[in-house]
């Protein structure tokens, strides 16, 4: 695969209809990634991102690099934070004028303080979307990875699963795909975000069930890099060996609290 970087210009097709239009946050060694999922004149957008003025403006610019903002038929929220869903009232002004909202309901309940004016849409675990020429995104449940109402979507055509917060990372890098040293990355940032080791278990293990009965062959994380096929054993093993909580452990240590009785169900 060709090594690619993030562009702050162009959106980056990483496979059919597909399409990266990540941003950069250089001053928290982050980035932002929403997608964009092209078929037949039709579009759904995925985590629609920020709405600060310097990081919308790139989303935006990309989109239109794609495709008519008019063909987005569906927003997809895959969890409530704002760094990739706040823009949700900005696209909703440009966006197709039937254009339906998704997210998880649990995540509903927050997402709504963003100012949508239309009823955002219930997503559970199994639910799919079909739009385009027949084009199938499928959804699965990973609660607490790290918010309760989190879900991962699935392409059935590319076989690419955008797996929200989980397999995402902190990078000072701007590397598009991921390379041999993303583990440590995907470490900082699990490890600060999820305070639950059966919670990151449950969503890998939900992620290698729809490897073996669909197939994987990218993860595209909200942050940091896209994990191409040939690596994704490399990092399934990384999240497994992730120690989580550790915030919770420091304090603990601290304040001289014992949690000992506590770790083994965490």
């Amino acid at each position: 695969m060709e090594q690619k970087y993030y562009d702050s210009q162009n959106a980056v097709e990483i496979a059919e209809g597909v399409f990266h239009l990540g941003v950069e946050d250089k001053n928290n060694c982050f980035a932002n990634i929403p997608y964009l999922v092209v078929d037949n004149d039709e579009a759904a957008l995925i985590d629609p991102g920020s709405a600060r003025p310097e990081f919308f403006s790139v989303v935006l610019r990309k989109v239109h690099q794609v495709v008519d903002p008019r063909k987005i038929k569906h927003m997809i929220v895959q969890h409530q934070d704002p760094d990739l869903c706040a823009a949700l009232p900005f696209f909703e002004k440009i966006v197709s004028p039937d254009v339906k909202i998704w997210a998880p309901l649990e995540a509903q309940v927050l997402v709504q303080h963003y100012g949508c004016l239309r009823r955002i849409l219930p997503l559970d675990d199994g639910d799919t979307i079909v739009f385009g020429k027949d084009r199938t995104l499928v959804f699965a449940s990973i609660p607490y990875c790290h918010f309760i109402g989190t879900v991962v979507t699935y392409d059935v055509k590319t076989k690419i699963i955008f797996s929200s917060d989980a397999f995402g990372g902190f990078t000072g890098k701007n590397n598009l795909f991921a390379d041999d040293d993303y583990p440590v990355q995907l470490t900082t940032f699990l490890g600060q975000y999820l305070g639950s080791k059966k919670a990151l278990v449950y969503a890998i293990k939900r992620l290698e069930a729809l490897a073996k009965s669909h197939g994987i062959d990218t993860i595209c994380p909200q942050h940091g890099c896209v994990i191409p096929k040939e690596k994704i054993p490399m990092y399934i093993q990384a999240a497994y060996n992730l120690h989580v909580g550790g915030e919770v452990d420091s304090l603990a240590i601290k304040h001289k609290i014992d949690l000992s009785e506590f770790t083994e169900n965490r």
